[in-house]
């Protein structure tokens, strides 16, 4: 008789990251079932989203000058592109679940990297998915006035979670429908906006007539009475602007970055992508590029149809407030109501598709983390199909909380503080793995290091001290969550058990296939 290879139940405790269990529970069960299209989709679904239907309105009035908002997007994308460089090698060389999330474990201990986690875990995801499903609920209501905004935020949240907690290859085909239709999309409105003719856009009275009692000393109070609207334009796009390199544009950059948030999510799902040295680096380098392109162009639009000073609306409240749905009023300028309300409903499903996207790969993030020991070992359990059904059940619940005791604005300002963080955690766990461990095997070595490590580090430390200097309250609000982050942590951590591994052995071959 064969000898029983199998693990013995016994109370020998195996502590989170020990090496002789390779600081992984269930990591083998992983099926590689994600191809690299399908990979390189998951990252563009991801960053192709709320942001750049929202955050280039809620910098406008700001920024002031087209310069500043061309330049915000340029230096949010070199950001997003240097650390995709040095994440890309890390992913290459761990092609595990959360591949980011492991690197810091393994480079800054345990403790970073659930620092590391918690942030990707309940900024990065959590909080942004609840957004994105608010922000889809507004445009729904914008398409549907009597319908509620959180009721649809938890619809959507409920039906996605439904797919993605069931089955791996079903959500991934999901995803892959839903991008093709998101690019196309965004195309569309990008031809338009250079193809299309316009008369130049005109503040509404009530926005000018708001400006003049609230803001007199503002760029729109100044509009000059009767002027016609060719002179309203030049006078909004000559109107002094904050300087290059500015606080204000610093804090603008740490909003922006909320649009490019999404790149690194193959390497969240890097345990079930096909050949993932060569696939994942593929997927989160060409991301960038093309996702960053793509938001040029389509600010360039937006530019062209509104100055920068005139993208504000009246709030409920009678006060000026950014314009939230820019995209929306961009395609009704250009394409007309009926046109305007076509891609208003087609955004809705491209919001669809992002939340997507996150349901998918947020799950593999709380799995790796009860792997490590870092969370409840339940929330590590797969179901036969391979996916992490627990996971996802406890963060559609968790979103949909947020949805219900928050507002977005206030859900929104620290967002790209404390994923700034996470990133630079990344970028230092990546150096030092280059530093003890220069022999590894690196199927993708990123270009000209140190360089995009050390650029999104310096970059990433001027974000946060300009949103100081412009602004302290996110910068303090996300000094209070890392702090009761770090207090939670005893409540959720504890150290792994072999009957937590009874049956790693039966899925070795098809996690280790590349």
């Amino acid at each position: 008789m064969a000898p029983d290879h199998r693990p013995t139940r016994s109370r020998f405790r195996v502590q989170p990251g020990d090496p002789d269990n390779g600081g992984d529970a269930r990591p083998e069960q992983q099926r590689r079932v994600i191809g690299p299209g399908s990979a390189l989709g998951i990252c563009i679904g991801s960053m192709i989203g709320s942001g750049i239907f929202a955050v280039t309105g809620q910098i406008g009035p700001q920024l002031v000058s087209p310069l500043n908002i061309m330049l915000a997007w340029i230096l949010a994308g070199v950001i997003a592109l240097a650390g995709a460089l040095t994440l890309a090698e890390v992913a290459a060389m761990r092609p595990r679940a959360s591949a980011q999330y492991v690197v810091v474990h393994e480079m800054l201990g345990p403790r970073l990297g659930y620092v590391n986690g918690m942030i990707t875990l309940l900024i990065g995801y959590l909080a942004s998915m609840a957004a994105v499903a608010m922000i889809a609920g507004a445009y729904v209501a914008r398409l549907v006035p009597d319908v509620d905004e959180r009721m649809i935020a938890t619809v959507l949240l409920l039906g996605l979670g439904g797919v993605h907690a069931a089955t791996v290859v079903g959500g991934t085909r999901l995803n892959d429908v839903l991008v093709v239709l998101k690019s196309a999309v965004v195309v569309l409105l990008a031809v338009a906006g250079f193809t299309v003719t316009t008369e130049p856009f005109v503040p509404s009275t009530s926005v000018l007539e708001a400006a003049r009692l609230l803001e007199p000393g503002s760029v729109l109070a100044t509009v000059p009475v009767d002027a016609t609207a060719a002179a309203i334009d030049a006078h909004l796009r000559t109107a002094a602007s904050p300087p290059l390199l500015s606080a204000t544009l610093g804090a603008a950059i740490v909003a922006v970055t909320f649009a490019y948030l999404g790149w690194s999510n193959a390497a969240d799902v890097a345990g079930e992508v096909r050949r993932p040295g060569r696939n994942v680096p593929i997927a989160i380098v060409g991301s960038v590029l093309l996702v960053g392109s793509l938001y040029l162009i389509v600010n360039l639009v937006y530019l062209r149809v509104v100055p920068p000073a005139a993208m504000v609306e009246v709030g409920p409240d009678g006060r000026l407030q950014p314009m939230t749905s820019i995209g929306a009023v961009v395609a009704e300028r250009l394409l007309g109501p009926v046109g305007g309300r076509l891609v208003t409903g087609a955004i809705v499903l491209l919001l669809a598709s992002t939340l997507s996207v996150a349901v998918m790969t947020c799950g593999r993030v709380i799995a790796a983390m009860a792997w490590k020991g870092e969370l409840p070992a339940a929330a590590g359990g797969l179901n036969r199909r391979g996916a992490p059904t627990v996971a996802i059940a406890a963060q559609i619940a968790a979103s949909i909380g947020i949805v219900w005791i928050t507002g977005l604005r206030s859900l929104l300002e620290y967002v790209g503080v404390l994923v700034t963080l996470a990133v630079v955690l990344t970028m230092l766990s990546a150096m030092l793995l280059r530093h003890r461990r220069p022999d590894d095997p690196r199927p993708f070595r990123m270009p000209l290091y140190p360089l995009p490590p050390l650029v999104s580090i310096g970059l990433g430390g001027w974000l946060v001290a300009s949103a100081a200097a412009e602004d302290w309250i996110p910068v303090a609000a996300a000094a209070g969550t890392l702090a009761a982050m770090v207090a939670a942590r005893p409540l959720l951590t504890r150290p792994l058990e072999i009957d937590d591994i009874d049956d790693i052995g039966d899925h070795d071959g098809a996690s280790r296939a590349s």
